[in-house]
């Protein structure tokens, strides 16, 4: 599936059958991009295939294909969408604050775009709230991994997150990529909120989208002579949105409390695929390998040396032959 993610990334049109009549160009470019792929973990998901994630079937246009770094596993789990305009007042930034300090009572996965800086300050409280996050890029996940943003892409993977961009690996931002990328994170949250919105924020098209797709949007009000609250305010007037005056209240309602027994992710240094494989392993008392291969879909040998070495570091104990446990 890996060899046909690369061939649709260089050409949507260009079949399997074709990699042997490349011409000297592309096939320096599959290669480049094979080399990237391994050595990021890069995986992808295509329509085509029987394992395609449930949360991806309604989503309309139809996505063909995702590109992802980190926990697809996140996506079985409640997910909350946060959306917003690129500028945020305190009073947004205040609500935010507030969320996050009731949501890491709660099992909860939180989503946004990734867009310089409020996007970008979710996924930053999330990692500060040790809250698992998902970022749906714009535009190509090997184009913006060659940016310095690359860095909290890495931040979010190492903390057992994800990120996933449908669009070919080097494909440019343009100004129907977001617009696009908006429908999924609405297809994937099963909740959304919004902090504030003005009269023309980008988010609106999220809200939309999500209530085309019958999801449960949510809003805070605000003051009626701020241009952040416009589009807010239109939306719980005409009943299309629901105000939230209760952060903890609201949460309490869509999302469930936490496990206190659960173990803590140990602290101990790690890669980032140590640490993938160990935030998998937390979810459960103890996990067969044949699971783990299932959730990774990395190769049985690859798994079975990291388990050795997470052993070895202390992290991790063999309960029975094939099946490991956090220690």
């Amino acid at each position: 599936m890996q060899h046909e993610a690369i061939l649709y990334s260089l050409d949507p049109k260009l079949p399997f059958s074709q990699i042997n009549e490349m011409d000297e160009y592309d096939r320096n470019k599959y290669s480049k991009l094979e080399d990237w792929i391994q050595e990021k973990y890069v995986h992808a998901m295509i329509a085509s295939e029987v394992d395609i994630h449930y949360k991806i079937l309604p989503i309309r246009p139809r996505v063909q294909i995702f590109y992802y770094i980190g926990n697809i596993t996140l996506l079985n789990q409640k997910i909350l969408g946060i959306v917003w305009p690129r500028a945020m007042s305190l009073y947004g930034k205040q609500v935010l604050e507030s969320l996050f300090t009731s949501a890491q009572e709660y099992d909860i996965v939180t989503i946004s775009g990734m867009a310089d800086g409020v996007d970008q300050l979710c996924h930053q409280l999330s990692h500060d709230y040790n809250i698992p996050t998902i970022a749906v890029l714009g535009w190509g996940l090997w184009r913006y991994m060659k940016r310095p943003e690359h860095i909290i892409i890495e931040k979010i993977v190492a903390a057992g997150g994800l990120v996933l961009s449908e669009y070919k690996l080097w494909e440019k931002p343009s100004k129907y990529t977001f617009p696009q990328r908006n429908r999924l994170i609405a297809g994937l949250a099963d909740v959304l909120f919004l902090p504030e919105a003005g009269a023309k924020s980008g988010s609106l098209i999220t809200v939309e989208c999500a209530l085309m797709m019958k999801k449960p949007v949510y809003a805070t009000p605000s003051s009626i002579f701020s241009p952040t609250s416009a589009g807010i305010l239109h939306l719980i007037e005409t009943g299309s949105v629901k105000p939230i005056f209760d952060l903890p209240g609201f949460l309490a309602t869509h999302f469930s409390p936490k496990n206190i027994s659960s173990r803590p992710i140990p602290t101990i240094e790690l890669s980032d695929q140590e640490r993938w494989l160990v935030s998998v392993l937390s979810r459960d008392e103890s996990t067969e390998v044949m699971s783990l291969v299932q959730w990774t879909w990395w190769k049985i040998q690859e798994i079975i040396s990291i388990l050795s070495i997470l052993e070895i570091k202390g992290v991790v104990n063999q309960q029975e032959p094939g099946k490991y446990i956090l220690r």
